[in-house]
């Protein structure tokens, strides 16, 4: 199996986008009509000595219609991506938290993954390729407070995300969603038998991203997170 890696050691939140072919707008046209007024006939008697004549008579003119203009797509993004960690045609790229709003205000579905990481640790990185990935796969770790020391940091859990294929220059953004919760468990109140929430559990982040693009299919199911913790 032939696959390129790409390794990005920054640590952040984030998110598909897709190729977006420019179009020339279709030119605008319009229907012109004009009419020529009608001459009015004079009108004379034997007894008259004066002459009548009527006035002459304008046909309305048509008003001109104007087709609405086929809408001009978005440009294409950038290539080669800017800013990002590059390695023999594959690119990643922790987004930061200005993206990553960006990214979740524009697309519906990344915001509904990303209610998922009010309580669970998650990343985010965006990938793209010279040439097609048959499927994506971005591994990371999910690092918490060392008990022993507070200044330290130490291994949680593994974390591998499973993303579909990508035709070459298309940008993806993938949310990496652990299952290490963000709080403690939560305890229920002997004297009220109210639910307490557990306590929140600050310093829980995933770092240590890599992208791998790989040519060829798998049996695995995608898109997936499998998270494994450590013991």
């Amino acid at each position: 199996m032939r696959v390129r890696v790409v390794t990005a050691f920054l640590i952040s939140f984030a998110l598909l986008a897709t190729n977006a072919y420019a179009a020339t707008p279709t030119p605008k046209a319009s229907a012109k009509s004009s009419a020529k007024p009608v001459a009015s006939k004079s009108a004379t008697t034997e007894q008259a000595t004066a002459s009548s004549s009527k006035k002459p008579s304008k046909k309305p003119v048509k008003k001109k219609v104007k087709k609405t203009a086929t809408p001009i797509p978005s440009p294409s993004p950038v290539w080669p991506p800017v800013k990002f960690t590059s390695n023999k045609g594959i690119y990643a790229k922790i987004p930061t938290s200005k993206e990553l709003l960006g990214l979740v205000s524009a697309k519906a579905g990344l915001r509904e993954l990303v209610k998922k990481c009010e309580s669970f640790a998650c990343g985010a990185v965006i990938v793209a390729a010279e040439y097609r990935c048959e499927w994506w796969e971005i591994k990371s770790t999910v690092y918490g407070p060392d008990p022993s020391d507070a200044n330290k940091k130490i291994a949680l859990g593994k974390l591998r995300t499973l993303y579909g294929s990508l035709s070459p220059k298309t940008y993806a953004n993938i949310i990496l969603i652990s299952e290490e919760p963000l709080a403690g468990p939560t305890t229920t109140d002997p004297a009220t038998g109210q639910v307490v929430l557990g306590s929140p559990r600050t310093g829980v982040i995933v770092g240590g991203i890599s992208a791998i693009c790989h040519k060829s299919g798998t049996n695995e199911k995608i898109p997936a997170n499998i998270y494994t913790r450590i013991n």
